[in-house]
């Protein structure tokens, strides 16, 4: 049996920078005491308000999709940010959640963004270390998350009727990808992620945060829910005061989680947002 030093784990870990010492630490996920409902064939809920780690208090919404029984597609007003239960009320959505990165104050997407066949080309639209995902939506049936490729390689791909930039990509085949050292990646945050067990199964997930309720995760913490959830794929959505999970028809005008904008642990506290992903 090999033995190791305290210098060669010391030497460990510094190569292998932050993202080996929180994946290491999180745990619990099969301690979660799950609420579960199924909202229409081909759609269920599952919740949890739960304690992570002995001491991290989450609360996480995930629709899981059967695409085989519904459909996918992505919602976008490039002309100003309304609520995500304001855009989805009366369109036949099921459910839905928020989706990507946008410009606050004056509107629009600030990332590649398809939707129903027609891309909007944007000045606003730029690339980062953040941004290296991509939903690809087609026919409202199948649904892939790939590495983000270049604007021209889209416009050469119209079978995909819905796209959306997004980031940072968290798995790929099953694989585990390397994480910018971003404030948006390090540090505990409310999160919204979409992951796909295959092109028809699908995994949407809000988890709250920024209260003494539900701390948020970093991106490295997340990625190791969406695997413990079975996802092959999977990446980050918008988050922070942006997630927000809505179900058709229910109290509080369908907001189901716990959005952060208001500085409260309740339902009140929605954002104006461009865009977001739509269960029908």
């Amino acid at each position: 049996m090999k033995r190791f030093s305290l210098l060669t784990v010391i030497l460990i870990i510094s190569v292998a920078g932050p993202s080996l010492f929180i994946s290491a630490q999180i745990k619990g996920f099969n301690r979660i005491k799950w609420e579960r409902e199924k909202i229409a064939p081909g759609l269920k809920r599952k919740s949890s308000h739960t304690i992570l780690n002995d001491s991290m208090p989450q609360n996480i919404n995930i629709f899981k999709v059967n695409l085989n029984r519904r459909e996918i597609s992505i919602t976008y007003n490039p002309l100003q940010n309304i609520p995500l239960s304001r855009q989805v009320t009366g369109t036949g959505a099921l459910a839905a959640i928020n989706g990507g990165f946008f410009d606050v104050r004056n509107g629009g997407s600030v990332t590649f963004i398809r939707t129903g066949g027609s891309t909007l080309k944007s000045e606003k639209w730029m690339r980062n270390s953040n941004i290296n995902g991509a939903v690809l939506i087609r026919s409202g049936k199948y649904i892939y998350i790939e590495k983000a490729m270049p604007d021209l390689w889209y416009d050469d791909h119209c079978e995909y009727e819905d796209v959306l930039l997004t980031g940072p990509l968290m798995i790929k085949d099953r694989m585990t990808l390397p994480i910018p050292e971003t404030p948006l990646a390090v540090n505990r945050h409310p999160r919204t992620a979409i992951g796909t067990r295959n092109h028809r199964k699908v995994i949407l997930l809000t988890l709250d945060g920024r209260s003494g309720e539900a701390l948020g995760m970093t991106i490295l913490e997340l990625t190791s829910l969406m695997r413990y959830l079975g996802c092959r794929n999977a990446v980050n959505l918008d988050g922070g005061g942006s997630t927000t999970a809505w179900i058709e028809g229910r109290p509080f005008n369908g907001v189901v989680n716990m959005p952060c904008d208001n500085k409260k642990f309740d339902h009140d506290g929605e954002r104006a947002i461009s865009n977001g992903i739509v269960i029908r």
